[in-house]
């Protein structure tokens, strides 16, 4: 089974939306961003590496992205 490197940012979550994927072994993470490589970018300083995830092209990506209403939205 193939699998990506996964980070998650609270600052981004809020901004832009996330993720929910799958784990190898079947548990979930919000994801914020993935990339092939584990060291293909430095991550930014509000993201936290949460490990290994299944690409959502095998079925991985439990939910679609979105976005949760900040303390100022309606």
């Amino acid at each position: 089974m193939a699998t990506i490197h996964a980070w998650f940012s609270s600052e981004q979550a809020l901004r832009f939306g996330s993720t929910v994927h799958r784990k190898p072994d079947g548990s979930t993470v919000n994801v914020t961003r993935v990339n092939l490589n584990k060291d293909g970018r430095r991550p930014r300083d509000s993201e936290t590496y949460v490990g290994e995830v299944i690409p959502a092209e095998d079925g991985g990506c439990v939910h679609a992205k979105t976005r949760v209403p900040g303390i100022g939205s309606r």
